[in-house]
């Protein structure tokens, strides 16, 4: 995986913003912007799109942001 496709979200391919890129909203570590996690979990099945667990109200976790990003 390239660089630049950590900064691209993998379901709507919109640049991630700093906030998305340290969202983890699975324990499975599957990465999606925040835009289309809400949507999988309100409009769709809400199952995580890579290991189809279900999404929970409350996100899995954020990482640690760096402060020099």
């Amino acid at each position: 995986m390239s660089d630049s496709d950590d900064n691209t979200c993998p379901l709507c391919m919109e640049e991630m913003d700093l906030v998305d890129k340290h969202f983890v909203p699975c324990p499975c570590g599957y990465r999606v912007c925040m835009w289309c996690w809400h949507h999988i979990r309100e409009n769709m099945n809400g199952l995580c799109p890579a290991c189809r667990v279900p999404y929970k109200e409350d996100p899995h976790a954020f990482v640690e942001v760096d402060r020099t990003e």
